[in-house]
């Protein structure tokens, strides 16, 4: 006997000596990301631009953080992150991504969807008439990523242009103490863009752009490109400006969307008011519905900054690119905004879906810290305490991209173009299609 109690004694004492801290640590400057830690796990900003760290370590930390002692140790985890829209009520979780040295990136954490359900009324509300208005002329636009391309080989833009109809174009521009680079050349491009009936658009991209860092950078380009188009003959100038931010990408975005879709809104509408001779096209995704407050919110603001929306409705199913486009047709009506319908050609990245249904014991943990929601996935089963909750994996769904992109069936997108564009036109405030990736083919 004993030895028995010897023996469960070193047990549980290998076992506490394994048992990490997990902390989260709010407040933190934003140069902490910048430096080495490799006890940090996760992390995301606020909108005051401060960092939250997501932390374990061997031992409990002396600065003020919120922590709890986890029968886990570092080198037991997969993947870690916050989850603020994960609630114990959820049955089943899914976490999407690839692997990478013995770790598991996820790209996204899909949650049961219980609310986003389309009504009949919504499904059917379209146009004014019923008829296509076959007077109305439609764009179709495409994105010319590379620089190069229009500074040395622009006959290649012209070539893609020409076989697949598109008269809109939108180009990377770079700037350089507040001035176009390659002015020359871009204004010979816009010359010869003019004459082959394509307008030309400058494109900025960057979640940061919603960040103190980034904005400054935003609007420094968007001077530039006023100032060249005060220096270029009118069949030279830029006819717009694109901005493609994707705000939903900055870690923490989550935490408080409603505050970084106001820092977002300002954004689109301080670069009007630097630009405001310049139309603005903003790109949102096809979830990004304008239906909900939030979105419908930050579109109100930005109403009079903007000219037009283009939609990454990236789906190859025509049902379904019809009926994620279908509130932003309607709105646009409503706000007599262009809309453009935009679609995938590129490659994607194959991704695990790794699918896990809650149970008394699993492999991802899903538990508070600080008030903070966080999952953790670990390499085996963990038994789950009172105080955490676990989810065991069941099964794994490869994710190939053939349901965003058509860069599998090429064929089958060309021939879909027109009759889309046909449905697609119900709408008055229907524009044209937008292409991605013909830059690649």
């Amino acid at each position: 006997m004993k030895l028995l109690l010897i023996a469960l004694l070193i047990i549980f004492t290998e076992t506490q000596a394994h048992a990490d801290w997990l902390s989260v640590c709010h407040n933190q400057p934003a140069s902490v990301i910048q430096k080495k830690n490799n006890d940090r796990i996760a992390y995301y900003f606020s909108p005051d631009e401060s960092v939250t760290l997501l932390q374990i370590t061997k031992k409990p930390l002396e600065i003020q953080c919120k922590q709890i002692e986890v029968g886990i140790s570092g080198g037991d985890i997969l993947w870690a992150g916050f989850a603020p829209n994960v609630t114990p009520n959820m049955t089943n979780i899914a976490l999407q991504g690839s692997t990478k040295d013995e770790r598991f990136l996820v790209s996204e954490v899909i949650l049961p969807d219980v609310a986003n359900v389309a009504t009949e009324e919504n499904s059917i509300q379209k146009k004014t008439s019923g008829q296509v208005n076959h007077s109305k002329p439609l764009s179709r636009s495409a994105w010319f990523w590379s620089p190069d391309l229009w500074i040395d080989t622009p006959e290649k833009i012209f070539d893609v242009t020409s076989k697949f109809g598109i008269n809109r174009i939108y180009i990377s521009i770079l700037t350089l103490h507040g001035e176009v680079s390659h002015a020359t050349e871009l204004h010979k491009f816009i010359q010869s863009a003019h004459f082959h009936g394509v307008q030309v658009w400058a494109v900025l991209g960057d979640p940061r752009a919603i960040m103190n860092e980034g904005v400054s950078a935003f609007l420094s380009a968007t001077a530039a490109y006023t100032a060249f188009n005060n220096e270029a003959i009118p069949t030279g100038r830029l006819k717009g400006l694109q901005l493609d931010i994707e705000p939903y990408l900055i870690p923490g975005y989550l935490q408080n969307p409603e505050a970084w879709l106001s820092r977002y809104a300002d954004v689109i509408n301080n670069i009007h008011r630097t630009a405001p001779a310049l139309q603005i096209d903003i790109v949102v995704p096809f979830w990004f519905d304008p239906d909900t407050p939030q979105v419908a919110s930050m579109l109100g603001n930005v109403t009079d900054s903007i000219n037009r929306i283009t939609v990454m409705d990236y789906r190859t199913d025509p049902a379904q690119i019809m009926h994620f486009a279908t509130p932003f047709l309607n709105w646009g009506m409503h706000n007599r905004k262009a809309i453009d319908i935009a679609l995938e050609t590129l490659p994607m990245v194959q991704e695990d879906r790794r699918h896990y249904r809650q149970a008394d014991a699993g492999e991802l943990l899903q538990l508070q810290v600080g008030g903070q929601s966080v999952l953790i996935l670990l390499k085996d089963v963990y038994k789950h305490n009172e105080s955490i909750m676990s989810y065991r994996y069941t099964y794994t769904r490869i994710i190939d991209g053939t349901d965003i992109s058509f860069f599998k069936t090429k064929g089958a997108f060309k021939e879909l173009m027109t009759p889309l564009e046909a449905e697609l036109n119900l709408w008055p405030s229907f524009s044209g299609l937008a292409i991605h990736g013909l830059d690649q083919w």
